[in-house]
């Protein structure tokens, strides 16, 4: 009798996990359209846009780009974040023919940031690695202003998940960057992003990575100001560098 309850109870126990994981694949599958759609968030985790091409096969595994936003000061609690072009510019369809991936563009409340809520945002990923047929070896980070930062912090948090990366405007302090990233990174700032002295601070950040042997490319976009993240995201030559990087 002992054992039949125990095969009952072990019976029920592999029933209800392959029933979570067949529910979760089926929540992010549905969401696979050609066009941005949204997902509240997992508990802990945080919501986020998801973009997957109609185009993709099942049976193969695609990178998946992480894309960051600024800060979000201005807006109303309980709003929905949309999709930005740090997120939007992977997906055109000239683009996406040749590169095809998942992108995800998680979102934090208003007032928050990155580093407050970077927990939150290591739970999303992890969600979407369980959830997604995610090629691992090519997980790209990539972030604006605030999202920068965040980049860069999310690459010492977790310098094995990411084979490349991409800030704009997103300093922090060297000391929490330099010896502590693994992945190739390709940093931007406006020549006169002068709030905060942005400018600066990137170049610092930049100089203290070459110096250390890390392999990263840098540009100042000349005459420039804070917001230059346009001239990166839509520099195609950016995207075909981002893709080409790779943990194998």
């Amino acid at each position: 009798m002992k054992t039949i309850i125990t095969l009952m109870l072990c019976a029920t126990t592999c029933f209800t996990e392959a029933a979570v994981k067949r529910v979760s694949d089926g929540k992010l599958k549905a969401l696979i359209t050609g066009e941005f759609e949204h997902h509240d968030g997992i508990d802990g985790g945080l919501p986020f846009w998801i973009y997957g091409g109609k185009s993709l096969r099942k049976g193969k595994e695609y990178p998946l780009i992480i894309a960051l936003h600024g800060r979000r000061n201005n807006v109303k609690p309980g709003s929905v974040f949309k999709p930005q072009s740090m997120a939007t510019c992977w997906t055109k369809e000239s683009d996406y023919k040749k590169r095809p991936c998942f992108v995800i563009q998680p979102y934090y409340p208003p007032k928050s940031g990155w580093k407050e809520d970077q927990e939150g945002l290591i739970k999303t990923i992890q969600f979407a690695f369980e959830n997604l047929p995610i090629d691992r070896s090519r997980v790209y980070l990539t972030g604006f202003s605030n999202g920068g930062q965040g980049t860069l912090m999310m690459l010492a948090a977790k310098p094995e998940w990411f084979a490349g990366a991409l800030t704009i405007s997103g300093p922090t302090k060297v000391e929490e960057v330099v010896g502590k990233i693994k992945a190739p990174i390709w940093m931007w700032v406006g020549e006169k992003d002068f709030d905060l002295n942005k400018v600066g601070r990137v170049t610092e950040i930049a100089e203290a990575l070459k110096a250390s042997g890390h392999p990263i490319r840098f540009n100042v976009v000349p005459g420039a100001g804070h917001a230059c993240h346009s001239k990166a995201y839509g520099n195609r030559q950016v995207h075909e560098w981002l893709f080409d990087q790779n943990l194998k």
